[in-house]
């Protein structure tokens, strides 16, 4: 009797959960369902296919969701996993178990690309699914407020909640370690987050706490550290794609593109169906001319992007890019007409479009047409405004460039590096246009005076506000803002600096819709920017007690 009490408890606790089932066959559904009501559950519901399954979600935060991999036309399990945790619609105690009746390599490999809690292969008994489902509650328990605080991106509140939670010893407290180590790195305190990790690794060499500690060095450009982990992993264990990932983003800083690429190919041919390795080896091999191998990557990626959240106009306009060089020009042209019928209604993907078009009647030798597209992709590209992204301005460049527009090219590299003067990655990529296009002889230089410039300007204003100087550093800040809109540092300062000027003289309504307005263009940016959250923060107590 003793021994059956945990197993009691554990079942109380499944009764409480809201679950949804997903597969395509309604038999498997009916069987799904009929198994979790012997063991006691009753808040069940079911979709056929994933449309249906986003759609629920989206209407009801589910607490274990049961997923079928194959789910007949449009997305399979894997794209309903990577757009319910890319859109937050299961959160930190949600509980996804991939089911699939198929054990191929890249079916598997595909499956757990996105860290579905367990996998389960069918046929499986009712005792099977309920262990495994006993294990998982156990595993996430009481993780409601901390889910909840992630929720509102206050990540700093989620880490004091699991500190009260891991003094009490629970059953689970490494799992609550190991999320309160990424809490720390996305909250960006890459101290604590590197303290728990050795802390583990100290104790054992968990393949978890190793990629995290080298996500850690790699956030802190400690890049040498960073490969050396990386490495070590895929050498014990070829499998882990994310290693592979994070080691390619390493060499590309340590500038080795040509070691990053064959990385990047050696994982998507371990596992390819995941999307954002294809596109990011399809871009990778375009920087360094392998156009067959960017062909077939980029390909790839489109076909994946169907039916995924992660598609993306850039990679269908390369594609048609490099299908023109190769001399299938109506292909190319057809791949961006297609693209604009999946993306309808963006004016994202119409100045992909327009851009790629540009290219591809300049190298057919269409002088008129290219010029018009040329034409179009500036109009966009002024409508778009933030929105359009580093990226797009750099593609911009190297239409402007092709067509002998010099003065904007470099008018848009320039604002590109303003606008990213903290972003190391980006500027590498700057740097290497810089050089492809022969904009300047040293591109480095370049890029290192606008960077200190913006430094001063950014340095100046804050130390305006560290002698009190508030509303000089406010009319410095607006100033910096209107010539670097996009820049998230300069923002994130100028709303520091009106919150300080409010909570000395008092909350004013104009200020803090102007507060917000630096936001959104943070946000906008980059919504995961740790400095964002914590301004927000201020921002939301400020609000609060207007």
């Amino acid at each position: 009797m003793e021994k059956r009490a945990p197993l009691n408890f554990r079942t109380n606790e499944l009764e409480k959960k809201d679950f949804l089932i997903i597969d395509d066959f309604g038999d498997m559904r009916s069987m799904i369902k009929s198994m979790l009501q012997a063991i006691g559950i009753t808040k069940l519901d079911a979709a056929a296919n994933g449309m249906d399954a986003v759609s629920a979600m989206e209407a009801k935060r589910y607490d274990i969701v049961l997923c079928d991999y194959n789910l007949g036309p449009g997305k399979n399990g894997q794209q309903v996993l990577e757009e319910a945790r890319h859109r937050n619609l299961i959160g930190l105690g949600s509980i996804f178990v991939m089911i699939t009746a198929e054990n191929t390599l890249d079916m598997v490999m595909g499956a757990v690309e996105y860290e579905p809690d367990s996998y389960l292969t069918k046929p499986f008994t009712k005792d099977l699914l309920r262990a495994r489902l006993d294990k998982l509650v156990e595993k996430k328990k009481n993780l409601k407020d901390v889910e909840q605080a992630v929720d509102r991106n206050d990540f700093e509140v989620a880490v004091i909640l699991l500190d009260k939670k891991m003094a009490g010893k629970p059953k689970n407290l490494r799992e609550l370690i190991k999320l309160k180590a990424e809490l720390c790195f996305l909250a960006g305190d890459y101290q604590q987050a590197a303290t728990i990790l050795e802390g583990i690794i100290a104790e054992r060499e968990m393949t978890w706490a190793l990629l995290g500690l080298g996500k850690v060095y790699y956030a802190r450009g400690d890049y040498q550290k960073a490969r050396t982990l990386f490495e070590k992993l895929l050498l014990e264990n070829e499998r882990f794609t994310a290693a592979y990932d994070w080691l390619a983003r390493t060499l590309q800083m340590l500038d080795q593109p040509e070691d990053a690429q064959e990385v990047l190919h050696r994982a998507v041919t371990l596992s390819p169906n995941a999307i954002l390795r294809q596109q990011a080896l399809g871009e990778l091999a375009l920087k360094n001319q392998d156009e067959e191998t960017a062909s077939k990557a980029l390909a790839q990626a489109v076909k994946l992007g169907r039916h995924s959240v992660y598609k993306h106009p850039s990679v269908n306009a390369s594609l048609a890019k490099i299908k023109a060089r190769a001399g299938a020009s109506r292909e190319g042209l057809k791949i961006l007409k297609n693209m604009m019928g999946e993306f309808s209604g963006s004016h994202e993907a119409s100045l992909y479009a327009s851009m790629a078009e540009c290219v591809i009647h300049s190298d057919a030798g269409e002088a008129d047409a290219a010029e018009a597209s040329l034409q179009r992709s500036r109009e966009l590209y002024e409508q778009i405004g933030l929105e359009a992204g580093p990226n797009a301005a750099l593609e911009m460049v190297r239409v402007c460039d092709k067509l002998g527009d010099s003065d904007t090219a470099k008018s848009l590299l320039n604002t590109v590096v303003k606008n990213n003067h903290s972003e190391d990655r980006l500027l590498k990529d700057v740097g290497s246009l810089m050089s492809e296009l022969g904009m300047e002889s040293d591109p480095e230089s370049y890029i290192e005076e606008i960077h200190k410039e913006v430094v001063n300007i950014n340095n100046h204003g804050v130390e305006l506000a560290k002698s009190g100087n508030l509303k000089q550093a406010l009319d410095h800040f607006e100033e910096a803002t209107q010539g670097m809109p996009a820049n998230k540092v300069v923002n994130l300062n100028a709303a520091r600096v009106l919150i300080m000027n409010m909570k000395e003289s008092g909350t004013d309504r104009g200020q803090l819709g102007k507060v917000k307005q630096y936001l959104d263009k943070v946000r906008k940016v980059d919504d995961k920017d740790p400095g964002l959250r914590r301004v927000h923060a201020m921002y939301r107590q400020l609000s609060l007690g207007s």
